[in-house]
């Protein structure tokens, strides 16, 4: 199985998100009986996996930010907005159990 920790040194902050009920309810099973992971745990192996899979399809990181991020959802100006996973491969798919 792939590592379930994170390096506890690293500066933290708390951040709010507002996730699928279903993908809640699948991280809280996963974290209960996977000994010794925690919600946390999964949750910034899952961000790291994905940032290298995004960095990878870059190229190379990204560049710093050259400001701040508006906050809030982006606003639909007549464009759909195409989600960035429509042109990624499934992460589930990259994992081996």
């Amino acid at each position: 199985m792939r590592r379930l920790f994170f390096m506890r040194s690293c500066k933290r902050q708390r951040m709010t998100v507002s996730l699928p009920e279903d993908t809640l309810e699948r991280m809280r099973d996963a974290a209960y009986w996977t000994p010794g992971s925690t919600m946390a745990g999964l949750i910034t192996t899952a961000l790291e996996d994905f940032l290298k899979i995004l960095e990878m399809q870059n190229g190379h990181p990204f560049a710093p930010r050259l400001g701040a991020l508006r906050p809030g959802r982006p606003r639909r100006n007549g464009k759909s907005l195409i989600p960035v996973s429509d042109d990624l491969q499934s992460v589930s798919t990259q994992i081996s159990a």
